[in-house]
């Protein structure tokens, strides 16, 4: 699948505001995809949109190679074939193991290969000897690993982290960080993430989007982007100026 994700004239609006404006947005398949912007500029509000969580009111959205027609039946075979991390990701009451293997439990997987497969993840982010370890009981460092290996241990096609470490220590967003490349590279796990995270969108981005007021204002190469951006509200984003 070359393009995952196509948008066409894609509009959201809350009330009468309209929050995202969409004209055209291809995002290809195993690559790490970041979008950047101010805060309300449409961001997440993207990134719920192409996970099937927030419906658009206006355009075409096409999903895994299917135009969305928001069905029950097939919103649940799309979403099964996608994983989200947010900012401050849920921890279910239970063990470390329990929410790993929460996704697989729900797809009836045996349990023999819940147990391969648990394991498998939580060795990938560093977390095998926390497996007993009650899950609410971890740094927001650790939940934030835990809820990677939860999010792959379904082995998606797409991964969506929304500020996956923006509220966790340097050290752990750094592994954070070596787990998304190493995600990526040997799994060719299409990703899509949202950052206010500058440094780490430069690290970590094959393609940046920028956007501002809901509209697409660049996007390009990640080298392109940072190192000769074509719109001064880029620019000025990029040199820690406020954007209105």
């Amino acid at each position: 699948m070359k393009t995952p994700f196509k948008l066409h004239n894609i509009v959201k609006r809350y009330g009468e505001r309209e929050v995202l404006n969409i004209d055209q947005l291809s995002i290809p398949a195993g690559n790490i995809y970041t979008i950047l912007g101010p805060n309300g500029s449409g961001k997440s509000t993207l990134l719920r949109i192409m996970a099937l969580l927030l419906v658009n009111d206006e355009g075409q959205l096409e999903v895994l190679g299917e135009k969305v027609i928001w069905q029950k039946g097939q919103l649940l075979r799309l979403r099964r074939q996608m994983s989200m991390v947010t900012q401050t990701s849920f921890m279910f009451q239970g063990s470390v193991y329990y929410n790993v293997a929460y996704g697989l439990r729900a797809r009836q997987m045996s349990a023999k290969k819940v147990r391969r497969q648990v394991g498998e993840m939580l060795e990938m982010v560093g977390m095998t000897a926390y497996r007993d370890a009650d899950a609410r009981t971890l740094s927001g460092g650790e939940r934030q690993k835990v809820a990677i290996a939860r999010a792959l241990a379904v082995n998606p096609r797409v991964l969506f982290l929304d500020e996956p470490t923006s509220n966790i220590d340097l050290a752990s967003a750094t592994d954070i960080e070596n787990h998304i490349r190493q995600i990526n590279k040997q799994r060719k796990t299409t990703i899509i993430m949202v950052t206010h995270n500058l440094f780490q969108a430069r690290r970590l981005a094959d393609e940046v989007m920028f956007i501002s007021d809901g509209r697409i204002i660049e996007k390009g190469t990640a080298e392109e982007l940072f190192s000769q951006p074509r719109d001064e509200r880029t620019a000025a984003f990029l040199r820690g100026e406020t954007v209105f």
